[in-house]
């Protein structure tokens, strides 16, 4: 019988090196000793500062952690959805500033037809039917009046996910991964010895003079990948190509929650040489441009940037340059990649902290030996790689489905981008109205195998509120509605529910300010009692 995992070694600390530490922790209990090694002098990137709703299911639920435990540790917030600002040059039916809402959560349903398809054959025959965020969804109206997704009490009202400080989210899992056993240790990896025979990682030297041994080895150490990267020599795939921006310049900007309240939601706000997002927390919002260095300079992009929030030039601003990409395998030998270490996309849709996660659990469902089984280094890989090309999709459909072409950068998106074969089936399924989902080229074992449905997150709603708030629809709706008018009569009495559903909810639900105060007010005394 092969040896169980004995020894694990995180390089890397942050929210990547943190997050594997207590998932770890959570998964293997205490039969296998977890060390961490990170340096003070190594800056942390703090990936993202906005997550999905998946979040809370597959790993702070996994932990055991309570939402209103976690997020009064880390300064969190509600996030309903994304707000584009900019982003289409078609104006959306009710929406002349041309933004729309990308909204979490399912689109309701009629006899088993997307309520989408029943707006659309309203829009093409003429009628008034208003933006569809807004005729589908309750949602987006709310957000409007930056209404809570959840009642003071705690009982939602809207799906949602989070906004957080992700420093503060690697403190917090610091203290409950090491409570917990996870040894921490603050040194610099200055060396990686490979085995001669196997190609394996032997062990890792530290700048005090630390030989550390594992039998499996987990590079966390962001875009510098250490151990996949360097030591050994995985193959990156870069996709400028297909993606532009390959820069950011980001900073935090305080912000006056009793005077202006706070958003439930990330906005990505259109530039001209790339996009700016703002992430809202209690007293202030995280915020980066997020630009192609091919299209302007730093200073450039810089000076763009503190206009849009009139910022002041003392103002301190952090640099980012970054690969954008995957390297060919995640887990290669015996070490894993996990974050930056090993793939990196845009935060437009705030997958940063969710290639975590998902990964995290993908390697624990493939757990190996120490014999390293081939086959679940294979299958892992699969579905690793297929989650980031998966994502790249969603992404790069927001660049070339603009109606922009005001600047080089916007004409490039939408004329020149390398597109995927994936991709392109999606959009031909959503031109035919059929329902998007994966596209799993020879694989339909694969997706079938998938079991949770962060797995596969980017399904026809998100497609549609998208690609609808873009100007971009399908050619025409369902031809057996016009064989099937109960249904339509059915959808209209849905499109009434929603309306009626959101004036109610209108009435009822605490401001995201209110409903933040009230959490930290009752988490506070119930722990003092």
């Amino acid at each position: 019988m092969n040896q169980p995992i004995q020894k694990i070694l995180i390089v890397g600390g942050g929210t990547a090196g943190w997050m594997t530490a207590s998932y770890l922790t959570k998964a293997l209990g205490n039969d296998v000793e977890i060390s961490l090694i990170e340096s003070d002098v190594v800056k942390k990137i703090g990936v993202g500062e906005a997550t999905l709703p998946s979040l809370q299911q597959v790993f702070f639920n996994f932990l055991g952690i309570p939402e209103e435990e976690w997020m009064q540790q880390v300064n969190g917030s509600y996030k309903v959805g994304v707000k584009f600002v900019n982003w289409s040059q078609t104006p959306s039916p009710g929406r002349p500033d041309k933004s729309f809402y990308h909204i979490f959560g399912g689109m309701p349903t009629c006899e088993g037809i997307p309520l989408q398809q029943y707006w659309l054959r309203k829009h093409l025959a003429g009628e008034t039917a208003g933006a569809m965020q807004y005729a589908c969804y309750s949602e987006a109206a709310l957000l409007d009046q930056k209404l809570s997704p959840v009642f003071c009490d705690r009982n939602p009202a809207m799906y949602y996910a989070w906004h957080f400080d992700a420093h503060l989210v690697a403190e917090y899992l610091t203290k409950w991964s090491t409570e917990r056993g996870v040894n921490r240790i603050v040194d610099d990896v200055v060396e990686v010895a490979l085995s001669p025979e196997t190609g394996n990682i032997q062990s890792v030297l530290t700048k005090t003079g630390q030989q550390l041994t594992a039998d499996l080895f987990i590079d966390c150490s962001g875009f510098r990948s250490l151990l996949l990267g360097k030591a050994l020599s995985e193959p990156f795939i870069e996709m400028n190509d297909a993606l532009l921006c390959d820069s950011a310049v980001a900073t935090p900007v305080p912000h006056d929650d009793d005077q202006h309240g706070i958003e439930p939601y990330t906005s990505a706000i259109a530039m001209k040489h790339g996009w700016t997002w703002k992430t809202p927390m209690q007293g202030r919002f995280g915020t980066g441009y997020v630009y192609s260095s091919q299209s302007c300079s730093q200073d450039e992009a810089t000076q763009e940037f503190q206009q849009l929030w009139n910022l002041d030039e003392r103002q301190p601003l952090k640099h980012l340059k970054f690969r954008v990409g995957r390297t060919e395998r995640a887990w290669v030998k015996n070490c894993v990649g996990i974050g930056l270490a090993s793939s990196f996309l845009e935060p437009l849709e705030s997958t940063g902290i969710y290639f975590i996660y998902a990964t995290l659990y993908q390697l624990v469902k493939h757990w190996p030996s120490q014999a390293l089984e081939p086959q679940l280094q294979k299958q892992f890989n699969r579905k690793v790689t297929w989650m980031f090309d998966d994502c790249r999709d969603f992404v790069q459909m927001h660049y070339f489905t603009t109606g922009r072409e005001d600047t080089v950068f916007w004409q490039t998106n939408r004329y020149d981008l390398k597109k995927s074969d994936s991709i392109q089936e999606k959009l031909d399924l959503y031109k035919a109205g059929l329902p998007v989902g994966a596209v799993v080229s020879n694989s339909a074992d694969y997706y079938s195998a998938f079991d949770f449905e962060f797995e596969n997150f980017w399904s026809n709603s998100n497609y549609y509120c998208v690609l609808a708030g873009m100007g971009v629809y399908p050619d025409q709706s369902p031809p057996i509605l016009e064989h099937n008018p109960q249904a339509v009569e059915k959808a209209e009495q849905i499109f009434a529910d929603i309306r009626l559903r959101t004036n109610a909810l209108a009435q009822q639900l605490p401001s995201t300010h209110q409903a933040l105060q009230s959490l930290h007010q009752n988490h506070s005394f119930r722990a003092a009692a």
